[in-house]
């Protein structure tokens, strides 16, 4: 079988860079619109007179379950129509819009008081863009390895403020699914390895994966649950321990596409 010309390699790797390229700037915009929705919505929702509250709570609602018909009707379709490229795309955009209006209104409109749910979905869009980011730039261990100290990052504030008010018992119970679910990951990774980075015939990490990241993240994400359930003052100390190891992981991941 003949090799291909080093032209033609060139030319496949420059069109594999536009698209990975083609697709960050997608999702930036994405967020950046999604952004600007919330930013909009918190200023004639919840900073605003009572008429316009009562307008958008009912547009909110409504854009729920318009939410959900789109993001229904957009997995259906990409499903049945998987075999045409362009349609199947669409149809996944028109579903993941679906789902942010579904989840944005029912957040918005479920946790109004003290404006917690535009906060915390004015907090999750950036982060969500973020990931989606590094899913597109980096190796797709640096997507799971971020993926892990995020989440391990957020369940530590959660517990660190919730294990001693009125939430006490739920926070608990997720804190303890968050550390079985972080052991469980680490048993999958472990089966991945032993298939050479493949899950099923999937290739899901590359041939030079250090997997010692992977468990370390699991591992400190594990432990910091733990200790903060034992000791949440610890919470404080334990959020910038997880930000420095998120930091240096990505420092180390940038390193390897050098």
């Amino acid at each position: 079988m003949s090799k291909k010309p080093i032209s033609q390699k060139r030319a496949e790797r420059q069109q594999m860079e536009n698209q990975a390229l083609h697709r960050v700037f997608n999702v930036f915009l994405l967020g950046l619109a999604a952004e600007c929705y919330l930013f909009i919505v918190q200023r004639f929702y919840t900073a605003s007179t009572v008429s316009s509250l009562l307008l958008w709570d009912r547009i909110l609602r409504w854009g729920v379950w318009l939410g959900l018909v789109m993001l229904v009707a957009g997995v259906v379709v990409a499903v049945v129509k998987r075999n045409q490229a362009k349609l199947r795309t669409a149809m996944t955009w028109v579903a993941g819009i679906g789902a942010f209006l579904a989840v944005s209104g029912w957040v918005i409109t479920r946790f109004f008081d003290q404006n917690r749910g535009i906060t915390a979905m004015c907090i999750a869009v950036p982060v969500l863009t973020l990931l989606g980011l590094v899913y597109f730039l980096f190796q797709h261990e640096c997507f799971a390895t971020t993926v892990i100290l995020t989440g391990s990052l957020f369940s530590v504030w959660v517990c660190g403020n919730g294990v001693s008010g009125t939430w006490r018992v739920p926070v608990i119970v997720c804190a303890v699914l968050v550390v079985i679910a972080l052991v469980v990951l680490a048993g999958l990774i472990r089966w991945v390895q032993t298939e050479g980075g493949k899950l099923g015939g999937l290739r899901v990490f590359t041939p030079e994966c250090d997997y010692r990241v992977l468990y370390a993240a699991c591992a400190a994400g594990a432990l910091s649950i733990v200790v903060t359930l034992l000791l949440p003052a610890a919470s404080f100390y334990l959020l910038w321990v997880l930000g420095i190891l998120l930091f240096a992981a990505l420092v180390y991941f940038t390193t390897k596409l050098m």
